[in-house]
């Protein structure tokens, strides 16, 4: 009776000891579980810390960017008020600067001329007018009368200069020294014209070559070498003073 009775109690210790383990092996679990989602947020944590500290930084620097815009703009602003200023004690404007610039294209143009208006300085090219021939630097009437539009716009904008450049084509000339002195002829011509017939002053113009080497076509055919043997106007406008005045 006694050995059933060990025998019985044995068995009811070791079935408590199995309940035992398998509460133990699953709390064991799920410590492991609840630690392993401990590390994956404490990971974000970090992440979204740096993020925080990254998004901190870039506030910093964007905020100096938009301190120096501020600055630069208020620079900006002080300069043009002191050029209105000069402008106006010269009688005039940017507004009515532009108005000029902007008619004197639709002159130029209309007169058949090709131009273009950059930087406060235009672009003139005059081909066909001229009908230059092969090795000739004369001005026929309708190269003077091209011209004509050219003057106005000195005329009418007392304070630019111009510079006249001849060119060539790549034909070489018999009785001149070189295309260079050709096309620099062809300048001097133009020159002539418009302080002789127009009265400009010649302190205004400037004459250049560019002999055969800036090329607008071909110079395989005669269309081409037609188009070549031209005259181009660069007019600038004397911007020293409002220069100065921006360096000052």
């Amino acid at each position: 009776m006694l050995r059933i009775l060990s025998t019985i109690m044995l068995s009811g210790l070791i079935l408590s000891s199995c309940g035992t383990s398998k509460k133990l092996e699953t709390a064991n679990g799920e410590i492991s579980r609840l630690n392993s989602q401990l590390e994956q947020l404490n990971k974000k944590q970090a992440e979204n810390e740096k993020l925080i500290a990254d998004l901190q930084k870039a506030n910093e620097v964007n905020s100096l960017d938009a301190a120096d815009c501020r600055a630069a703009k208020e620079a900006l602003r002080q300069k043009k008020e002191k050029l209105d200023r000069e402008l106006a004690a010269r009688g005039t404007s940017f507004e009515e600067l532009n108005a000029k610039a902007e008619d004197a294209v639709r002159k130029i143009r209309e007169a058949g001329h090709e131009v273009s208006y950059e930087n406060g300085r235009f672009h003139i090219i005059i081909a066909d007018e001229f009908g230059y021939q092969t090795g000739s630097a004369t001005v026929g009437p309708k190269g003077r009368e091209a011209l004509n539009v050219v003057a106005q716009v000195m005329y009418d904008n007392p304070g630019v200069s111009a510079i006249i450049v001849g060119h060539t084509d790549t034909v070489s000339i018999r009785g001149k020294a070189d295309n260079w002195s050709l096309s620099t002829e062809r300048a001097n011509a133009v020159v002539r014209v418009l302080e002789d017939l127009y009265n400009i002053n010649p302190k205004r113009l400037t004459a250049a070559g560019s002999s055969k080497f800036n090329p607008r076509a071909s110079n395989a055919t005669e269309e081409g070498r037609r188009l070549n043997r031209r005259i181009e106007i660069y007019i600038n406008p004397h911007t020293e003073r409002i220069w100065a005045l921006l360096e000052e």
